[in-house]
């Protein structure tokens, strides 16, 4: 999981926070303050977002100060502010729009990021923009998150409106969180929020007591910093949380999506959301989604190997030891025999491995670190790796400090323990 781009602001622009909305305004102009006529005006003329003429002033300033009462409406559960730049043709989906932002618990702040490809074909008095939807889940205890969207505004009779919500849906991957499907239904409990489709409340009750009861079994492994709050999405549209373009082939039953944080470049996200995708996951599958979750907000400097060997041995310690016999066994003698090394992306030494196969290397490895190491001692080095990422030869340091194997004699462990 890698972090967001950072919202750029127009080469020659400062930003700066007023009254908690974000405008971009010029060196020369850094003692304007945000007036009530400004929240709800048109144009904030005193402003110029951009010294380089890439975009209209007079565009810009509208966008800016359309952002801004937009971030201030949904703080303050004010529709007719929200809609208030809004194209009728939009307003409907608008409005389911800020009713699951509302339902969720969502203080928002929108920032214009910058114009795409096509904003100067078509013209001054209209344009296209990324967005930087910055978001808090109220209540989660977690971090400022961030997710891109795409508007596309335009001035009519000397007025601004959003003519396009979906413009840029393929090429940055917008309007695929949770509540930009809709209408929907929200569980809210102290240590769980699931969220379904309208009318489908029962269903999230089932899941928030099994999100709750798998919780309880990784707790006992994982020691270490945690999502305090699981965030469940359980919606029967397949796109919801999905990847533009997608890194694997399919929809996983149950996987975890992360919450980005709005830092340049950052590895370690704000915290993340447990997907589910059609029928309710069995308790391994919770556990395991769980185990990814819990540990989400370290980073994912972890090798692939250690990751998901984690929250297979999480998901498998479910499974009645006879179950966990058979699993063992379904890595072959040869598979064993040409074991070289550990999984991780692109390795060429475990190719001959299907995924199945490699996450079975990665449950045994993760199986054998802590049946002679111990649990304490492997979480924290999966607590060390996942946070800095680290180079090979510091994360092979740092393995014999904290369990006192090797990789290549966890490799021979591995070898002689399937079967």
């Amino acid at each position: 999981m890698r972090g967001l781009r950072e919202a750029l602001t127009p080469v020659g622009a400062a930003v700066v926070v007023v009254a908690g909305l974000w405008l971009a305004i010029s060196p020369a102009a850094s003692t304007v303050r945000l007036t009530s006529e400004a929240t709800r005006g048109v144009t904030l003329q005193s402003m110029r977002p951009s010294a380089t003429g890439e975009v209209d002033p007079k565009l810009g300033n509208a966008v800016d100060a359309s952002l801004a009462r937009r971030g201030v409406a949904v703080r303050t559960g004010n529709l007719a502010l929200f809609l208030q730049d809004v194209a009728p043709a939009l307003r409907p989906r608008q409005t389911q729009l800020f009713s699951n932002l509302k339902a969720v618990g969502v203080s928002v702040t929108y920032r214009r990021a910058e114009p795409w490809m096509n904003a100067r074909s078509e013209g001054a008095q209209a344009g296209t923009f990324r967005v930087s939807m910055r978001y808090v889940l109220r209540g989660s205890r977690l971090d400022q998150a961030a997710t891109d969207v795409g508007y596309s505004y335009a001035f009519n009779k000397g007025k601004l409106w959003m003519t396009s919500d979906r413009a840029l849906d393929q090429a940055i991957g917008s309007n695929r969180q949770p509540w930009d499907f809709g209408p929907i239904a929200v569980l809210r409990r102290v240590n769980v929020v699931v969220i379904v489709n309208q009318g489908q409340l029962p269903k999230a009750q089932r899941l928030a007591d099994e999100t709750v009861a798998s919780a309880k079994r990784v707790r006992k492994i994982w020691p270490g910093q945690l999502q305090t709050v699981p965030y469940v999405v359980a919606l029967r549209e397949p796109q919801v949380l999905t990847e533009i373009p997608a890194r694997q082939p399919g929809l996983e039953p149950i996987q975890v999506r992360a919450m980005q944080s709005p830092g340049i470049g950052s590895i370690q996200p704000a915290g993340g959301w447990v997907v589910v995708r059609g029928n309710a996951p069995t308790p391994p599958q919770m556990t395991h989604a769980l185990m990814h979750l819990l540990p989400v907000r370290l980073g994912d400097g972890a090798p692939e190997w250690l990751a998901e060997g984690m929250a297979q041995y999480a998901g498998n310690l479910v499974l009645p030891a006879a179950e966990r016999a058979k699993k063992r066994a379904t890595l072959t003698k040869e598979q064993r025999r040409q074991l070289t090394s550990l999984p991780s992306i692109n390795n060429s030494t475990t190719e001959h491995l299907s995924p199945a196969a490699a996450d079975t290397v990665s449950w045994l490895a993760v199986e054998q670190l802590i049946a002679k190491a111990g649990v304490k001692p492997v979480t924290e080095f999966y607590r060390q790796v996942a946070r800095r990422g680290y180079n090979d030869a510091a994360r092979e340091r740092l393995m014999q400090q904290y369990t006192g194997l090797t990789s290549a004699r966890l490799v021979e462990s591995v070898r002689g323990s399937a079967g």
